[in-house]
């Protein structure tokens, strides 16, 4: 069901903010961000009312009607209703390669809106002002369920026996969903901006007051020691005692130090514009480690749990460009694996089963695992995935033993 939930609020989110720039900049609609939550809400309900009662799934959408906003802003909320609700009535299985498709094709209409809304600051305020508010968040929602989403699946295909961890998952996506939704808010959105420039602001006065001190015994230390310099050099009679003999002797150190008391102002800012860019670069570089620690730490991950890339196989010899290769320079031992799970993908097609291109192997093992011996299946698909990505040796052996798994799926 969450995973149905996830796939729909990206769709949901996606249609919101593609419709909603389109109203707002031809027809200068103001849209409010309750209009967002309610659609979120609605969706939310329909899905847990379709687990049991799929004709009564239009009751929460009738909310739409009461929501206390303008006319044609409910007008463009009961569309988007509309759309969503054919959406959870169409809805049916939610697969990897069918949410990475629909992602590939959506999210750099979705980059090219955050430009417009960038662009819309410079040219109309009232609209930014809503763009920003409004179309930014739910893109924001749009992003981060889709990515959630996209992860879990990918998890899911490699391990779905492992439930418990799969659960937890689970809730820990929904966790960050619900954390990215309440940041998605306006109003949330301003209190937290305001939390963080008061915590930089008081980091920033510390760092101040570190730096100062530093100086200040810096300063110190280096004074004691010009005056131990000069003391020893009035002892051994190479300057005189006062202030007025030295000033005697060096002229130049005397107009230098004049200059620097006129413009001792001048130098005070200057060091404060010093102080403040090293603290901005500290807390640059500071960031980008973070980041760097958090992408290193993720990256490992993903390498243990992700460690091939799915591809797909041709269903068609014509349109196979590598067996064309491969007939040219020469037939390797992969390539009866690669026919016998063809002539698997052929049979699954002729049965009825919808093989789309975008599915990947745990896609095709899911929609035939009613159809055909589910041990076979689960052990061709091991050695096909062993063999295509070069984790295993091929031997006639494995071959012989895939020859006879395809041979026994009917059984």
């Amino acid at each position: 069901m969450w995973l149905i939930f996830l796939d729909l609020l990206a769709r949901v989110s996606f249609l919101f903010s593609l419709i909603g720039s389109a109203v707002i900049l031809l027809y200068n609609l103001k849209i409010y961000y309750i209009s967002y939550l309610s659609l979120v809400f609605v969706l939310f309900i329909g899905v847990l009312i379709k687990r049991r009662y799929k004709n009564l799934v239009f009751l929460p959408f009738l909310l739409l009607l009461f929501i206390p906003v303008s006319i044609y802003e409910k007008l463009f909320l009961l569309i988007l209703g509309g759309l969503t609700l054919f959406l959870l009535y169409t809805q049916r299985d939610v697969t990897y390669g069918l949410v990475l498709e629909h992602f590939n094709k959506t999210y750099p209409i979705a980059l090219l809106l955050f430009l417009v809304t960038f662009i819309m600051r410079y040219i109309s305020t009232s609209k930014f002002i809503v763009l920003e508010s409004v179309v930014s968040s739910s893109l924001l929602m749009y992003f981060v369920s889709s990515i959630i989403l996209l992860r879990t699946l990918r998890y899911l295909e490699h391990k779905p026996e492992d439930k418990n961890l799969m659960s937890l998952n689970i809730r820990y996506a929904l966790a960050v969903l619900i954390f990215s939704m309440f940041l998605s808010i306006p109003f949330v959105r301003e209190r937290l901006f305001w939390g963080v420039s008061y915590i930089f602001s008081f980091i920033y006065f510390i760092f101040i007051t570190i730096i100062s001190v530093i100086f200040i015994i810096i300063g110190y230390v280096i004074g004691k020691i010009i005056y131990f310099i000069i003391t020893l050099m009035a002892n051994r009679g190479l300057i005189g005692r006062s202030s007025k003999e030295i000033m005697n002797i060096n002229p130049e150190l005397n107009k230098f130090l004049k200059f620097l008391w006129e413009r001792r102002h001048i130098t005070s800012d200057l060091l404060d514009k010093i102080i403040i860019v090293s603290f901005y670069i500290l807390v640059t570089v500071t960031v980008i480690l973070i980041i760097y620690w958090v992408m290193k730490r993720f990256y490992r991950t993903y390498k243990k749990e992700e460690n091939y890339i799915e591809e797909k196989e041709f269903i068609f010899p014509s349109l196979n460009p590598i067996k064309v290769i491969q007939n040219l320079f020469g037939r390797s031992n992969l390539n009866p694996i690669r026919d016998y799970y063809r002539k698997y993908l052929l049979d699954s097609r002729d049965m009825g089963v919808d093989i789309r291109y975008s599915d990947t192997t745990y896609d095709v093992y899911k929609k035939t695992s009613g159809l055909f011996n589910d041990d076979s299946l689960k052990k061709m698909r091991n050695i096909y995935i062993e063999v295509r990505y070069g984790f295993g040796k091929i031997t006639s052996e494995l071959i012989k033993e895939f020859k006879k798994l395809y041979k026994s799926l009917n059984k």
